[in-house]
C-alpha cells in the first residue's frame, strides 16, 4: 500500500512540475513576444546615430536612435513581414528592404524564396517620407550603399522582376546595382549570399564569398573556406580580387575595414574538432601580410560590424533564446581606449 501511495505521490508531484514548467515557459514566451526585441539589424553612421530593427507582435519597427535626441519610430512593418538591411545613405535618407519572406509553395510543408515578395524603400529621416525604390519576387537580402558614385548595391535569392516565379530547384543568389526600379545583375557566381558588403573609401565594393565562387560543385561547398573579396561595382560583371590572406584555412564570418587593414571575426580552433567554436576577433595588417592578437570578444557570435570615423566599433552578439531561436543584442568598443570598454547600445538592458 505504501509503495501505491509513494507511486501516486510521485506521479502528482511530476504532474505539477510539468505544469509549473509549462506555465513558466509560456509566460516566458509571452514576455518575449510582447516586449521589443532587436531582430539584429542594424547601421550606424559617423555621428553614431543608429538605426535598428525591433519586432513586437507580429509587426517590426525601424527606428532612429540619434545622439541627445529621443528614439524615434521611422517605419512600421506589414504585418508577419520583415524589415532587412538598414543602411545610412546620404542628404537624410536611408535605405532598407521589407519582405514577406518565404511564402508557402504547392506542397504546405515547404516554403519557396522565389514566392516571396521583396520592396526596396528609401526613408527621410526628417519628414518620415518613405518612397519605394524597387519591387521584385524572391529575397532581397543586403543593401549597401557606395558613396563616391552614389550607388546602392542589392543581394538577393531566386529574384526575379517583370514576370512570375518560376519553381526553383536550389537557390540562385546574385548581387544587383538598383537603377530606377530595376535590379541589374552584376554577379552570379556562388551558392552563398556575399556577407559584410561594404564600400571601400575609393569607391569599391569589399564582400566575404566562399573561395569557391564562380567555380563551385556540391562536392566543393564542404570545403570551400569564406575570404573577403573587392571589386568595381560599375562593372556588369563583377572581377572579383582576393583581399584577406590567401593562406588562411580559417573562415571570416564577418569584417571591418581600418586604417592600415581589416578586423574580421575568425574562428580560434577550427581545426581543433572541438564541437564548441571559439569565436574572436583578430586584426589583420595589410602591411604584414598576417593576424595581431585576437580582441577578447568571445563567448557569443559576433556578427555585422561597423566601424565609425572615429574608431567606434559596433557589433552584434547572437546567443540562444528560450524557445526562440536565437537573440540578439548591439554592443560598441572604443578602440581608442586602451581598456576596450564595452557597452550595450541596444536592447537597453544589462549583460
Amino acid at each position: 500500500m505504501s509503495n501505491k501511495k509513494t507511486l501516486v505521490l510521485s506521479l502528482g508531484t511530476l504532474t505539477v512540475s510539468c505544469i509549473l514548467f509549462i506555465t513558466v515557459g509560456s509566460f516566458v514566451t509571452a514576455t518575449q513576444d510582447a516586449q521589443p526585441a532587436f531582430t539584429g539589424e542594424y547601421d550606424v553612421n559617423d555621428l553614431e546615430d543608429v538605426l535598428v530593427v525591433v519586432k513586437e507582435h507580429e509587426h517590426e519597427s525601424l527606428f532612429l536612435l540619434a545622439n541627445e535626441e529621443d528614439d524615434t519610430t521611422l517605419f512600421e512593418s506589414d504585418e508577419n513581414t520583415q524589415i532587412t538591411s538598414p543602411v545610412f545613405m546620404e542628404d537624410h535618407t536611408a535605405a532598407f528592404i521589407q519582405t514577406t519572406g518565404y511564402e508557402d509553395g504547392d506542397d504546405p510543408y515547404e516554403t519557396s524564396s522565389e514566392l516571396a515578395y521583396s520592396t526596396i524603400y528609401f526613408i527621410d529621416l526628417v519628414t518620415n517620407e518613405v518612397v519605394n525604390v524597387a519591387d521584385a519576387r524572391g529575397v532581397l537580402q543586403d543593401l549597401a550603399y557606395v558613396p563616391s558614385s552614389k550607388q546602392l548595391i542589392a543581394t538577393g535569392e531566386n529574384i526575379t522582376q517583370q514576370s512570375e516565379p518560376e519553381k526553383q530547384e536550389g537557390n540562385q543568389t546574385a548581387i544587383y546595382r538598383v537603377n530606377n526600379g530595376d535590379l541589374e545583375q552584376i554577379y552570379q557566381g556562388s551558392y552563398a549570399a556575399p556577407g559584410s558588403m561594404q564600400a571601400t573609401e575609393d569607391g569599391k565594393l569589399m564582400m566575404i564569398l566562399p573561395d569557391d565562387q564562380g567555380n563551385w560543385t556540391a562536392e566543393s561547398m564542404f570545403e570551400s573556406t569564406e575570404r573577403i573579396y573587392m571589386a568595381d561595382p560599375t562593372e556588369q560583371q563583377l572581377d572579383l580580387e582576393l583581399v584577406s590572406d590567401p593562406e588562411k584555412s580559417e573562415p571570416i564570418t564577418s569584417f571591418v575595414q581600418v586604417e592600415d587593414g581589416l578586423i574580421y571575426q575568425t574562428i580560434l580552433n577550427y581545426h581543433d574538432g572541438d564541437d564548441m567554436y571559439d569565436y574572436d576577433l583578430v586584426p589583420y595588417s595589410y602591411k604584414n601580410e598576417e593576424e595581431g592578437d585576437r580582441m577578447g570578444v568571445s563567448g557569443n557570435e559576433i556578427e555585422s560590424l561597423h566601424l565609425t570615423s572615429t574608431n567606434m566599433l559596433y557589433y552584434v552578439k547572437r546567443s540562444s533564446a528560450y524557445r526562440d531561436g536565437n537573440a540578439f543584442s548591439l554592443h560598441k568598443r572604443d578602440l581608442k581606449d586602451g581598456d576596450h570598454v564595452e557597452g550595450n547600445v541596444f536592447p537597453h538592458n544589462d549583460e
